[in-house]
């Protein structure tokens, strides 16, 4: 049994590259999150990871997994807070993995 679909597979030889070069640039190094000052090594992915972010995207065929327009650099600690802790999470209005609104 196949643990990724082939599309996912595809996106995720994508998201690598374009991960190491979203963080390589100088303004994505440190986390987003306000008096941390982490070196920024994860992507919050702010609007989630499934769906398209408007027509634009969907035309393109740019989910918001790959859409670079919606990501934020975040330290690992930060990231998986913000998977765990709602209230952090609303505090900087972002949605969970599947998208949906808080």
């Amino acid at each position: 049994m196949k643990q990724v679909s082939k599309k996912r597979q595809e996106d995720n030889e994508i998201y690598k590259v374009i991960r190491q070069e979203f963080l390589s640039k100088e303004y994505n190094q440190i986390c987003f999150i306000e008096d941390c000052n982490k070196r920024a090594n994860t992507i919050e992915h702010s609007m989630g990871r499934i769906g398209y972010a408007d027509d634009w995207a969907r035309e393109n065929g740019i989910t918001l997994f790959l859409d670079v327009r919606f990501w934020k650099p975040c330290c690992l600690e930060h990231n998986l807070e913000l998977e765990n802790n709602p209230e952090l999470s609303k505090k900087y209005q972002l949605s969970k993995i599947h998208g949906g609104k808080k």
